[in-house]
């Protein structure tokens, strides 16, 4: 056999498998799914992220026809839970309810994590936002923002800011606050946002930049004891009409919203990762599941893979540029 025939069979062989790829993963997607889907937690049951995982688990119950389980792996700052699914088989059958921290903060804050964003996570799609709130205890001199801002710059360092844990987004926040207003505060770390209410409702800490969700209860009940100022998204929150936004307060473009979404392991089929997007955003356009999300203070938001891709991208640069200019370090 002559050197050129042999090189025409190699390639015809070559082609023919690489053309079987792309079918195989067609054809995949179009049975997918037939078993149950198990959708990852990377935090304790209870928390605000644990109600939108069972709605959506509830929803691909109802439009597929097979019963969808939610699995809790909590553990270093959600590093567990989303290694879990990072090393998982990429087809589909083992998701991620993701959040800001594992997916846009890790990356920057630890040198080294046990998996890559970019390579072994696939972004599915955005399910919910929701503002932080920054809440002042009544202890701060100060009933609006103007007043609150120009006590801070006036007394560099006295007011405490608490954080439910250093590179928490509640302490990236704070971070961020004052690298945009120039003013300077005060960490206060904790294990948790629990202990961190307990003081600021207290008046051990001034102040709480505080996701809304977990905000809403205290702010009715304790009103004597604590004050919403602002919220951090760029337009006001439906669920706190009359808290203005940061932006329209002059800290312009300041945009920080906590966030849930779906995520698949790296390598799983784009016709897989699709579909998925579709039925998420089919979810999104119907009533019981938005209006879960509106009942926990978020508010539904579909996006395409793209986009939420953009998202993930560009909010991993702002998060690493604070930790790296603030010399921010996990212990």
């Amino acid at each position: 056999m002559t050197q050129s025939r042999m090189s025409r069979i190699a390639g015809a062989l070559i082609a023919s498998t690489l053309a079987f790829v792309p079918m195989a993963a067609s054809a995949q997607a179009q049975t997918y799914p037939n078993k149950p889907i198990k959708i990852i937690v990377a935090f304790p049951p209870g928390g605000d992220i644990d109600p939108v995982a069972r709605a959506l688990g509830e929803h691909f119950t109802t439009a597929w026809g097979h019963p969808n389980v939610v699995d809790y792996k909590p553990g270093a700052g959600a590093i567990l839970g989303t290694d879990f699914v990072a090393k998982a088989p990429p087809d589909g059958y083992t998701l991620l309810l993701c959040s800001i921290g594992a997916i846009t903060i890790n990356p920057g804050l630890y040198a080294k994590l046990p998996y890559n964003v970019e390579k072994d996570l696939e972004p599915v799609s955005l399910l919910a936002t929701t503002p932080m709130v920054l809440v002042v205890n009544r202890t701060v001199p100060a009933t609006k923002f103007d007043e609150f801002l120009a006590f801070a710059r006036a007394n560099p360092g006295k007011l405490t800011y608490a954080s439910a844990g250093t590179g928490n987004v509640t302490h990236l926040t704070g971070e961020l606050f004052q690298s945009a207003t120039g003013v300077k505060m005060t960490h206060v770390p904790y294990k948790g946002s629990a202990p961190a209410l307990a003081d600021l409702l207290g008046g051990h800490v001034n102040l709480f930049f505080n996701p809304l969700p977990s905000a809403r209860g205290y702010l009715k009940a304790s009103a004597d004891k604590v004050t919403p100022l602002a919220v951090t998204t760029l337009k006001r929150s439906s669920h706190l009409p009359d808290v203005p936004s940061l932006d329209e307060l002059g800290v312009k473009g300041f945009d920080v919203k906590s966030w849930y979404g779906l995520c698949a392991p790296g390598g799983t089929p784009k016709d897989i990762v699709q579909k998925l997007n579709a039925e998420v955003g089919r979810a999104l356009a119907g009533t019981a599941f938005p209006e879960r999300l509106r009942s926990l203070g978020t508010d539904p938001a579909p996006s395409s893979v793209e986009q939420f891709t953009r998202m993930i991208r560009g909010e991993t640069a702002q998060w690493a540029k604070i930790i790296k200019d603030q010399g921010i370090k996990v212990e």
